[in-house]
């Protein structure tokens, strides 16, 4: 049989989940490039201490600041976002997002009409961070030929869990004045472990993942289609000086290789060089390159001269850096796996 939640479990979830907010932020800062998401696990640290004064029955000076922390959390989640991938923006304009959170703390009196708001600005700006990711993802593929490794596709799927949970959040917050008291308990409980636990893999997903393409606003336009028809001859040209650079300099072998390296090497601009391969090659920069190193290991792999060389160091030593990266493009190139294809090479040589 249920019984009805006390609400010092409640409060020491609360001190536990601080806690570890703090001791997430402490772990971010250790990283230059994930040293912005330290405010947004500080904002939600800030938001457990003050669940917990207010359980107790503390308060700032009789004002209620929760509901305006639940319309703060919106631009939090979208100024962090914003922040870890690069995109444009001055502080000015990242301080517009945050007037109206600072106008609510003088409108707390409007508990509800505040988390209604709060719960439609939180979808709203989940929804904008879910585009930014996505931009994230064409760009990089567009500027990096190890672009699963610094992807954040993970990331992703994460806010996308965090929209689902806020939207059946939405749904408690704003039922609260009927819902029975030892539902709410049970229901707000349930979405504090959730919360929790999406928060968790963010901390986690950052620390295993310590690269990151954080200039999203200086190669955007990459990802972008060219509006106005150009010179197929030209991008013919450009494309053979780039594809017999990256080929007799064996340039694809770096793991990090990334398209401003070859723009570099052949004095020219960055757009030109991505607009060639796209043009020519129909492919993305990421899977350009990835084409060709893939068609050097079909060939090693069908070597006797390799035949005691692993599989493993020839996908390395041709650019490739994760093992489950190279066996799921391979498979998708030839149909089969590296070892099936090895084996396959071999027989049709005796035969």
């Amino acid at each position: 049989m249920l019984t009805p939640l006390s609400i010092s479990g409640l409060t020491l979830f609360q001190v536990i989940f601080a806690w570890q907010m703090c001791f997430a932020a402490i772990l971010v800062w250790q990283n230059p490039k994930s040293r912005c998401l330290v405010l947004f696990f500080v904002f939600q640290a800030l938001l457990c201490v003050a669940n917990v004064l207010e359980s107790a029955g503390y308060s700032l000076a009789g004002y209620v600041i929760t509901p305006a922390f639940t319309v703060a959390m919106g631009p939090v989640w979208y100024l962090s976002v914003r922040t870890l991938v690069g995109a444009s923006g001055s502080g000015l304009q990242s301080g517009r997002h945050l007037l109206l959170p600072l106008a609510s703390l003088g409108l707390t009196d409007f508990v509800q009409p505040l988390i209604a708001l709060g719960s439609v600005m939180l979808l709203c700006y989940l929804v904008a961070s879910l585009k930014l990711l996505r931009d994230y993802r064409d760009t990089v593929y567009q500027v990096h030929a190890d672009a699963p490794t610094v992807g954040l596709n993970w990331l992703t799927w994460l806010l996308g869990g965090y929209v689902v949970l806020s939207l059946t959040d939405f749904v408690r917050m704003n039922v609260q004045p009927i819902t029975p008291m030892p539902w709410k308990a049970y229901w707000y409980f349930a979405h504090e472990v959730g919360f929790f636990g999406i928060l968790s893999l963010l901390l986690v997903g950052v620390i295993k993942q310590p690269h990151f393409f954080n200039r999203l606003a200086q190669y955007q336009a990459l990802s972008q289609p060219e509006e106005a028809a150009q010179d197929k001859q030209l991008a013919q040209s450009i494309f053979e000086a780039v594809d017999a650079q990256i080929r007799e300099q064996a340039l694809f072998c770096q793991p990090r290789l990334s398209i401003q390296h070859i723009a570099d090497q052949l004095s020219l601009g960055v757009k030109q060089v991505s607009w060639a391969i796209n043009s020519v090659s129909n492919n993305n920069f990421s899977n350009y390159i990835n084409e060709i190193r893939l068609e050097q290991i079909e060939k090693q792999l069908a070597d006797p001269a390799y035949a005691e060389v692993s599989i493993l160091s020839i996908a390395m030593d041709n650019g490739f850096n994760a093992k489950s990266t190279f066996n799921q493009a391979f498979k998708a190139r030839t149909g089969m796996t590296p070892t099936r294809y090895r084996t396959h090479c071999r027989v049709q040589s005796t035969v």
